[in-house]
């Protein structure tokens, strides 16, 4: 893994022997002359509506559990090995594995576009991927290939083959390469800031109006002014009036004011709220956690499912060679969604399941958050004697089939007779 070095975090991540691509000619787009891109949000982050909205999106993003699985004969099979341990708990020596998805899903709402870079060590085994939060993005050319030129705040510079990274999009429609910008989100974004600065300028001005002094006659502005001041320091200052009595004539009459409550544009500020809200998928329910199974599965399936499935063969492209994807080789990106649900779903859930046999004892216990047991007994299928295996019931039902249609043996007893065979009726009439 890099190691922290005085250097700076920009060396320790990439070296030093990485070409910056300064003098390489942009690629060039058919959708725009502009082949770079600029994450730019229009000062969304500094919206506290934005912010709340984007941390809920992110937060149960960063619940996810990347695997590294392999199929093969219709079988798929979890691999723990070096690249599961890299996605499931430490990405880069910098990052846990909650922060790095974070950062990735609130690049991604925000900017509309995220990008990650996996490094690799001079054996060419997986050591870390990173979240690159460069202030702008290149495509340059360079033999024929689309390279990503990174350039960051600092002005450190790193190009790197695009095919190498994982860039995810969001409103991608425009732009050939690129999510396009949060230009619809900008007219809310400036109602949104109007409203903080005016309802902040008024908070403080309701704060500093102790009362209303009205004068019985009229006078001149100066003298208004005047006479409030004197007002003020004969009436208001404690070291004027240590007595805390006001005490007026006829020419003043003072009114203080006790409520300081200050009046919201309750309707302007619901509908502000809502088109952000509308704008990143969420709702007042899952901002504030008030959402129950039913809306937070519905929030899965229609955001973070299709994020899932973007970072997913998006990780799966850039960590394995074709060879490697041919032999089944994937990355599977999931929530775990039973965890969702209430307590009384997930025993339903858990005793179907059991019911018939798709569950080992320690999936069960993880439904319910248990430790597993591990081992041989860990692995044990669990199955109620309700539920008869298919491959018995084949073969009893077969073997049923089997014994009607065989013919009687030597030693089996005959067949009794019915009364009304011929054989019968001939018998009674000698009888007779």
């Amino acid at each position: 893994m890099p190691k922290f070095s005085l250097r700076g975090l920009f060396q320790s991540i990439f070296g030093g022997s990485r070409s910056t691509g300064s003098n390489l000619p942009a690629f060039r787009l058919l959708s725009t002359w502009d082949s770079s891109f600029t994450p730019f949000s229009g000062r969304a982050w500094d919206i506290s509506t934005v912010r709340s909205a984007v941390d809920a999106w992110a937060r149960n993003a960063a619940k996810i559990q990347p695997r590294h699985i392999r199929t093969a004969g219709g079988t798929r099979v979890a691999v723990e090995d070096h690249i599961d341990r890299i996605l499931q708990t430490r990405p880069n020596p910098y990052m846990t594995a909650y922060a790095f998805y974070y950062k990735i899903a609130a690049q991604f709402a925000v900017y509309n576009n995220a990008f990650v870079l996996p490094l690799y060590d001079s054996g060419g085994k997986l050591e870390a991927i990173y979240p690159i939060n460069a202030s702008r993005v290149e495509l340059v050319e360079y033999m024929g290939s689309m390279y990503a030129r990174l350039t960051f705040a600092t002005g450190s510079v790193y190009a790197v083959p695009y095919e190498q990274i994982v860039h995810l999009r969001r409103h991608y429609l425009d732009n050939d390469i690129f999510g396009d910008d949060n230009r619809p989100l900008i007219p809310t974004l400036e109602t949104a800031d109007s409203f903080n600065q005016s309802m902040s300028k008024f908070a403080k001005l309701v704060a500093v109006i102790r009362g209303v002094l009205k004068a019985s006659s009229v006078t001149k502005a100066e003298d208004l002014n005047k006479r409030r001041d004197d007002f003020v320091r004969d009436n208001l200052r404690m070291e004027n009036n240590g007595s805390g009595v006001i005490v007026t004539d006829s020419k003043y009459d003072y009114t203080p004011i006790t409520q300081k409550e200050t009046p919201l544009p309750v309707g302007q500020l619901e509908f502000v709220r809502r088109e952000i809200y509308d704008y990143f998928g969420v709702n007042e329910e899952i901002v504030q956690n008030k959402a129950d199974a039913e809306k937070m599965d519905a929030f899965y399936r229609g955001q973070l499912a299709p994020f899932y499935a973007q970072l997913a063969q998006g990780l799966t492209n850039a960590l394995f060679t074709d060879r490697e994807q041919a032999h089944g080789n994937a990355i599977l990106c999931e929530l775990d969604r039973i965890q969702f649900e209430t307590l009384d779903k997930r025993v339903e859930a858990a005793q179907f399941l059991t019911n018939i046999g798709a569950l080992e004892l320690d999936q069960v216990l993880g439904i319910f958050g248990f430790p597993p047991i591990g081992g041989e007994e860990g692995k044990r299928r669990v199955q109620t004697l309700n539920m008869a295996n298919a491959e018995i019931v084949d073969k009893y039902q077969l073997t049923s089939a089997g014994s009607k249609n065989d013919p009687p043996k030597e030693d089996d007893p005959p067949a009794e007779e019915s009364e009304e065979s011929p054989e019968n009726d001939d018998e009674q009439e000698e009888k007779r």
